[in-house]
C-alpha cells in the first residue's frame, strides 16, 4: 500500500519504479507475504526458501495448507474475523518446513482494501521465533532456580548482616580503646622523667620536654634538625650511627653510653636506648630515650676510687688480713702470706684447717667464730698456727662480720704474730699510727663522740661532706643543731644516738638527711657502735657515714624509669609477657591479664607447665628453647587458652633480652589475637565461591538481553516500519523516523552488549585456516547498499589469497571496521581494504576519509562505551571497537589506528597469524 492508501503488489511497486522496496523486502531477515481476501497467497518473499519451500509453488495456493493442524482452526478464524472487521491483529502459529520440522512463527498482518473499501486481503511479515520460544522455556527454568538462589542468598545475607553488625560494634569498641591508648601514650611521652624522641635518618621528628631540659635547647630549636648538633666529635657521631643502623637492619633494640654536648658547650655523659618505631616498617624511623648519667658516672667513679683505696689499704696494711667464708679463704693480703710462708695462690680457696697444728685448735677457733655469727659482735682471739716451714707461731685474731645483717657474706679478720712481745708492741704502735692515718685520709665520714655526746674526732671527710671544720665542732654538742636545724627531726636523730650510748645499740645503714653549712641537704648512711675501754665501760661511740645522695637520686631515677616502663607496657593494647632464661614468668601487662584471665601476682614465678593445658605447655616450652638456641625474632601461630577454658587462635611474636654483660637473660613476647581474621578468611572463601556462582546469573542476564529485549525491540522496529510507510503527515513522519532511529540504535546496542558479554566469557576458541581476502569480500558485499546511498565504493585492493588461522567470529571484526568506515566517511569518497605481509602475520587495513582520530583518543576508542570527541553527529554504542579488540586479542593479534597518509581520515588495522 502506498502513502495515499492505494493497494499495490510487489510487482506493481517495481513496475512503478520503486525497485528499492523490493530490495528492502528481499534483503530483510523476515518473510513478507501478500494474500487475497480468501487467504490465497499472492506474493511471498524468497526468505521462505529457508524452510524448504519454493515461493513459486506457494503463490496462488491457500496459506492454510502449511500451518500446523493444531493451530489451523484458530488461524482461519482470525483471518475471517480480520476480513469482516477490516482490521488484522498479530498472531502466532506453527509452520512445518519441507523436512517436517516445526517452527514457531510470529505473524504481523495488515489489512488491505481497494478504493471502495472492499477487502483485498492481507500484507504481512512472518518472523521465526522458535529460538525465543525455546529460550523462554529455559528462562522459566532459570527463573525458578534464580528464585530459589535468591531465597537462599537472602537468608545467608541476613546472617552475614547480623555478623557484620557485631563486627562493626567490636571494631568501634577497638577504635575507642586504641584512641584511649594513643592518648595515654601521648601523655606518657610528654611527662616521662627521661628524654624520649623520634628520629628518621637521624633527623629529629619529635622530642619531649625532658630532651630539651637535658640539652638546654627549646623544643622548636631541635625539631627537624640533624642529631649531629649534639655530638662533640665526628667519631662519636659515626659510632652511635653504626648502632642505629644495626638496630634498623636487625630490627632489634639497642643502646649506647656516650658523651654529648649541651647548648652551653658542656659535655655530659648520656645513656641512649634505641628501638624501631614500627618493626614491620623500619623506614618510619626509631624511638629513642636519653638519660643524663653524669651524676651516676661521677658516683661510680667515686665508688671505684674508694674501692681502689680500700683495696690498696687491704694490701698495703702491715698486718695480716683475710676474708673467710665457711672457714675457706676467699682473700688474703701480702702480709698474711708473709706471716704463714704460703703464696696467695696456695691459700685462696683452701680450708683454714691446714694452718692449725692440731684438730683441737682448729675446732676451738671454730667455736669462737660460731659465737661471732650468733652475737654478730667483733671477737678477739689467740691461737697457734703452723707456718709452711713447720714453725709453730702464736697469732692474735680480730674477727668481724663483713655485713652484720647478712652473716652469709663472710668474716674478715686480722692476724698478728705475737711470738715476740716486742715485735707485737711495735706492730701495735705501727697499727695505731696506721689507723690514725686511715681515719684522717679515708673518703668516708668518721666521727667519735664521748659519753656526753661531745665530738672528739672529726676527720677530713666529715669536714668536706658537712662543710664544718673540726675547730667548729670538736669539744661541743652543737653539731646536732648545725646538722639538723629542725628540732623535731633533730630530736629523732639524737634519740638514736642516745640508744647507742646508753643501750649499746648497733646501727647499720641508718639514713639521715643533714643540712650542710652552705644550706645544701645531703643523705648520709650511718654505721655506728659503742666504744668500750678495757674495763668494758662505754666511753663514747664511733660513727661512719657514707654520702649516698647521688646513689639515692640514681635509685629514684631508676625506680621512676622502671615504673615508667611498666606503665608503658601496660599501655600496649596487645598482651605482653616476659620470662627469665629458665622459663619462669617475670611479669606481664594489663592486656595479658585480661586476655588470659590471671593477675600478674599469680603469674610471676610460674612456668607454662603450671599455667597452661597439657597439650599446649610442651609446645610453648619447645618454642622457648628454640628461641634461646637460635636467637633473633620468633613468630608462629598457635592456640591460647584463657582461665575460663576458651581458646583463641593467636600469633606469638617473641625475642630475647640480655643483661648488662650482653648475656641472654630472658625473653619477651607479644600475643596477636587472629581468631576474627581466620573467621573472616573463611567467610571470604565462601564469598569467593558464591561469586563464582554469580557468573551463572550474568549468563542468564545475557540471554535475557539477547532474546527478550531484542525480541521486543524487533517488534517495535516492524511496526515502526509499517507506520512510516503509511503516514502522510510530515510532522508525525518526522517523529516516527526519530523513533525508528532510536529503536535501531537500541537493537544495535543490545546486539553489541550480548556479543561483548559472550566474548568476555570466552577462554578457548578453535581456529581453522581461511582466506582473509575471501572473508573481506563477503563482508564488503553486505555494505554495498549503504555505500551506494552515500555514492561511495568499497574497494578491495588485495589480490590473491591470504590464508590465516581464524575463528568464524573474525567476520564480526571486518563487519565493524567496514561499517564504521561507511558511517563516518563523507559522500563521494571511497573506502579501501588491503592486506599486507608482515613477517608471521597478515596486516589487514581499512582506510576511510572521515574526520580522523586524535592521537590522545587512539587507545581510548577501543575501550567499552568510549568514543572519540569530535563534531560527528552519528550515534554509536561505544562497543563496536571494543568487540574488535577482544576478538583480535583472542586471535593473538594486535589492533590500532593511524592517520590516512593520502589525506583526511584514518587507517584502522588488525594483525592475524598466517596459516
Amino acid at each position: 500500500m502506498t502513502a495515499n492508501g492505494e493497494y499495490v503488489s510487489i510487482d506493481d511497486l517495481v513496475n512503478k519504479g520503486e525497485e528499492k522496496y523490493r530490495y528492502l523486502i528481499e534483503n530483510t531477515n523476515d518473510i513478507v507475504y501478500i494474500t487475497n481476501e480468501k487467504g490465497i497467497i499472492l506474493y511471498i518473499s524468497p526468505q521462505i526458501k529457508r524452510y524448504g519451500f519454493d515461493p513459486g509453488d506457494m503463490i496462488n495456493n491457500p496459506f492454510a495448507d502449511h500451518i500446523h493442524p493444531e493451530d489451523l482452526e484458530k488461524i482461519i478464524a482470525d483471518f475471517q474475523k480480520a476480513m469482516m472487521e477490516k482490521n488484522a491483529h498479530p498472531s502466532e502459529f506453527r509452520l512445518y518446513d519441507s523436512e517436517g520440522n516445526v517452527h514457531w512463527i510470529e505473524n504481523y498482518p495488515h489489512f488491505q482494501s481497494d478504493e471502495n473499501g472492499n477487502s483485498r486481503g492481507l500484507i504481512g511479515v512472518l518472523r521465526d521465533v522458535t529460538k525465543q520460544r525455546i529460550a523462554e522455556d529455559e528462562l522459566k527454568k532459570y527463573r525458578t532456580r534464580l528464585e530459589e538462589l535468591v531465597e537462599l542468598r537472602t537468608s545467608e545475607l541476613e546472617k552475614a548482616n547480623e555478623q557484620l553488625k557485631k563486627e562493626i560494634i567490636e571494631k568501634e569498641h577497638a577504635e575507642e580503646r586504641l584512641k584511649k591508648s594513643e592518648k595515654q601514650m601521648s601523655g606518657l611521652f610528654n611527662v616521662a622523667p627521661i628524654g624520649i624522641g623520634i628520629a628518621r635518618d637521624r633527623i629529629i621528628l619529635d622530642a619531649n620536654e625532658e630532651v630539651s631540659r637535658i640539652f638546654g635547647y627549646l623544643k622548636e630549636d631541635i625539631i627537624g634538625k640533624n642529631t649531629r648538633m649534639f655530638y662533640p666529635s665526628e667519631d662519636i657521631y659515626r659510632m652511635v650511627g653504626e648502632e642505629v643502623n644495626a638496630v634498623t637492619k636487625e630490627k632489634r633494640t639497642g643502646g649506647v653510653e656516650t658523651r654529648l654536648m649541651r647548648k652551653d658547650g658542656r659535655i655530659i655523659d648520656i645513656s641512649m636506648k634505641f628501638a624501631l618505631l614500627d618493626p614491620e616498617e623500619p623506614s618510619r624511623g626509631i624511638i629513642y630515650t636519653v638519660q643524663d648519667i653524669s651524676g651516676l658516672k661521677n658516683y661510680e667513679k667515686a665508688i671505684e676510687e674508694k674501692e681502689a683505696k680500700i683495696r690498696s689499704v687491704f694490701f698495703a696494711i702491715p698486718i695480716g688480713i683475710g676474708v673467710v667464708w665457711d672457714r675457706v679463704f676467699r682473700d688474703v693480703n701480702d702480709k698474711m702470706c708473709e706471716l704463714v710462708g704460703y703464696s696467695r695462690e696456695e691459700i685462696l680457696g683452701v680450708n683454714t684447717r691446714f694452718l692449725y697444728p692440731t684438730a683441737e685448735e682448729y675446732y676451738r677457733v671454730g667455736t669462737i667464730l660460731s659465737g661471732l655469727v650468733e652475737k654478730r659482735e667483733t671477737f678477739e682471739a689467740q691461737a697457734k698456727w703452723k707456718r709452711k716451714d713447720g714453725e709453730i707461731i702464736d697469732v692474735a685474731f680480730t674477727f668481724a662480720l663483713i655485713d652484720p645483717n647478712n652473716p652469709q657474706t663472710g668474716i674478715t679478720f686480722t692476724v698478728n704474730d705475737i711470738t715476740e712481745k716486742l715485735l707485737a708492741d711495735e706492730k701495735i704502735c705501727n697499727l695505731t699510727q696506721f689507723q690514725q692515718t686511715v681515719i684522717e685520709n679515708a673518703d668516708i665520714w668518721l666521727n667519735v663522740i664521748n659519753e656526753n655526746a661531745e665530738v672528739v674526732i672529726w676527720n677530713n671527710a666529715a669536714e668536706k661532706i658537712s662543710g664544718y671544720s673540726r675547730e667548729e665542732v670538736i669539744g661541743t654538742t652543737k653539731v646536732w643543731d648545725l646538722l639538723y636545724p629542725e628540732k623535731e627531726y633533730r630530736d629523732e636523730v639524737f634519740a638514736e644516738a642516745k640508744d647507742i650510748l646508753e643501750k649499746g645499740k648497733r646501727v647499720a645503714g641508718l639514713e639521715t638527711t643533714i643540712t650542710r653549712k652552705d644550706g645544701e641537704e645531703r643523705i648520709i648512711s650511718w654505721n655506728s657502735r659503742n666504744l668500750i675501754n678495757e674495763h668494758r665501760e662505754v666511753i663514747g661511740s664511733i660513727a661512719i657515714g657514707n654520702d649516698v645522695t647521688q646513689m639515692k637520686e640514681a635509685e629514684k631515677v631508676q625506680k621512676t624509669y622502671f615504673h615508667f616502663l611498666q606503665e608503658l607496657i601496660d599501655a600496649i593494647p596487645l598482651p605482653v609477657f616476659y620470662k627469665n632464661k629458665d622459663g619462669i614468668y617475670l611479669g606481664c601487662n594489663k592486656s595479658f591479664e585480661e586476655f588470659i584471665g590471671i593477675k600478674k601476682e599469680e603469674l610471676v614465678g610460674k612456668t607454662v607447665f603450671d599455667l597452661c593445658p597439657e597439650d599446649l605447655a610442651p609446645k610453648y616450652y619447645e618454642k622457648d628453647n628454640e628461641l634461646f638456641e637460635n636467637g633473633q625474632i620468633q613468630i608462629y601461630e598457635s592456640w591460647c587458652e584463657s582461665i575460663d577454658g576458651s581458646r583463641r587462635r593467636v600469633v606469638f611474636n617473641k625475642s630475647l633480652f640480655t643483661d648488662l654483660n650482653g648475656d641472654k637473660a630472658g625473653l619477651v613476647g607479644a600475643i596477636f589475637d587472629i581468631t576474627e581474621i581466620k573467621e573472616t578468611e573463611e567467610i571470604l572463601r565462601k564469598y569467593s565461591k558464591e561469586l563464582e556462582n554469580s557468573n551463572e546469573l550474568k549468563d542468564i542476564f545475557t540471554d535475557i538481553l539477547s532474546h527478550d529485549l531484542l525480541n521486543h525491540a524487533t517488534v517495535i522496529d516492524g511496526y515502526t516500519y509499517l507506520l512510516i510507510s503509511e503516514e502522510e503527515d510530515d510532522d508525525k513522519l518526522m517523529k516516527l523516523e526519530k523513533i525508528d532511529a532510536t529503536n535501531k540504535k537500541l537493537i544495535e546496542l543490545i546486539e553489541c552488549v550480548a556479543t561483548f558479554a559472550k566474548l568476555e566469557s570466552t577462554d578457548e576458541i578453535e581456529f581453522e585456516p581461511r582466506d582473509i581476502a575471501e572473508i573481506m569480500n563477503e563482508n564488503r558485499s553486505q555494505f554495498e547498499y549503504q555505500a551506494a546511498q552515500k555514492k561511495m565504493n568499497i574497494v578491495l585492493e588485495a589480490k590473491g589469497k591470504y590464508p590465516a588461522l581464524v575463528n568464524p567470529m573474525i567476520e564480526e571484526v571486518f563487519a565493524n571496521l567496514i561499517s564504521n568506515a561507511v558511517k563516518y566517511s563523507p559522500e563521494n569518497e571511497n573506502i579501501k581494504i588491503d592486506v599486507k605481509d608482515q613477517d608471521e602475520y597478515w596486516k589487514v587495513t581499512v582506510t576511510d576519509s572521515g574526520e580522523g582520530i586524535a592521537v590522545e583518543d587512539r587507545d581510548m576508542i577501543f575501550d567499552r562505551f568510549k568514543r572519540a570527541d569530535g563534531n560527528c553527529k552519528i550515534k554509536g554504542s561505544g562497543l563496536g571497537l571494543a568487540i574488535v579488540r577482544r576478538i583480535i586479542d583472542l586471535h593473538g593479534g594486535e589492533v590500532g589506528v593511524e592517520d590516512n597518509p593520502e589525506g583526511t581520515g584514518s587507517v584502522f588495522w588488525v594483525t592475524l597469524k598466517k596459516a
